[in-house]
């Protein structure tokens, strides 16, 4: 027969499962899909119930980054080989054809919101293009040694942030034809985990905090840093999507598997109008960039 303790052990389980499962029938259900990369696959995440399904297999090419476009199409960049060297490709991908369609050789392609405007990088130089009568119309924004990163952030339908290697942070402004160094942006704020909400007109990234750990704050283009996020500072998370129809974000997170310490890839849900975070997902990786589609 077992003892008091045992009992009151069991009672107390029971009742924070039944807990725990309040707390996650009361969460709201998120809708629509995220589409990301895997290796050479390109894949949809289903938010409703956490489903993925392969979307496209592009065979010996591996994609390395994707971004919007008008009517209903990914921009891709796609790295492979030919006749043993490297080649980088931006191509378009249409969702409802599931056809592709090789625009230029390059690679970190996005497209300024609202527009037919790409922005790109050819692994020497940076341009700005459109496609005028059947060419492209190409203007240089950017030199700098061959194959070094470039990171490119899209604000608006005339401007975006670049920043060669770990040099100076840049806003390119179209209509000017220049561009302006952010260096009270990059005081505080690196774009390696950051995310733009044009809403706000403002970056989410990691900022250091006044006791010197690291956590999230919305940050302008001048450097102020604004409202904090209270997301759990002993998880390693870097945000992803926000979804605008949803005031949702959503995360991903480098952990542990306590079992075996293999490295594993959660996603983490952030709620804006409960300041609530939570694990959505253990073991799913989203790559570098996802894109969200609502239903």
């Amino acid at each position: 027969m077992p003892d008091l303790h045992s009992i009151f052990k069991l009672a107390a389980f029971a009742l924070l499962l039944q807990l725990a499962g309040c707390a996650d029938s009361d969460r709201a259900e998120l809708r629509g899909s995220l589409y990301f990369a895997a290796g050479n696959y390109l894949a949809q995440l289903d938010l409703r119930d956490g489903s993925t399904s392969v979307v496209a297999n592009l065979g010996d090419a591996e994609i390395r980054s994707l971004s919007p476009h008008q009517d209903d199409r990914l921009l891709l960049t796609v790295f492979g080989s030919e006749n043993s060297r490297e080649t980088r490709h931006l191509v378009l991908f249409d969702l409802a054809t599931r056809q592709t369609l090789t625009l230029l050789n390059g690679r970190n392609g996005h497209y300024l919101p609202g527009t037919r405007t790409l922005v790109y990088d050819d692994g020497v130089r940076i341009f700005v293009t459109e496609r005028v009568r059947g060419s492209w119309q190409k203007t240089l924004v950017a030199e700098h040694r061959y194959n070094q990163g470039v990171e490119i952030v899209p604000l608006s339908a005339t401007r975006f942030v670049y920043q060669v290697g770990d040099g100076p942070l840049f806003v390119y402004d179209k209509p000017a034809h220049r561009s302006i160094e952010l260096s009270g942006l990059q005081a505080v704020c690196g774009l390696d985990r950051a995310l733009w909400f044009a809403p706000r007109e403002q970056m989410l990234c990691q900022v250091r905090r006044a006791e010197g750990s690291f956590g999230y704050a919305f940050v302008g283009l001048d450097g102020a840093v604004h409202e904090s996020l209270p997301l759990p500072a002993a998880h390693d998370l870097r945000p992803m999507a926000f979804l605008h129809d949803q005031d949702v974000l959503i995360l991903t997170e480098r952990w542990r598997s306590r079992l075996a310490g293999r490295v594993r890839w959660g996603v983490w849900v952030y709620r804006f109008d409960t300041q609530e975070a939570y694990r959505l997902l253990d073991d799913q990786y989203l790559g570098d960039s996802v894109l969200y589609t609502p239903d």
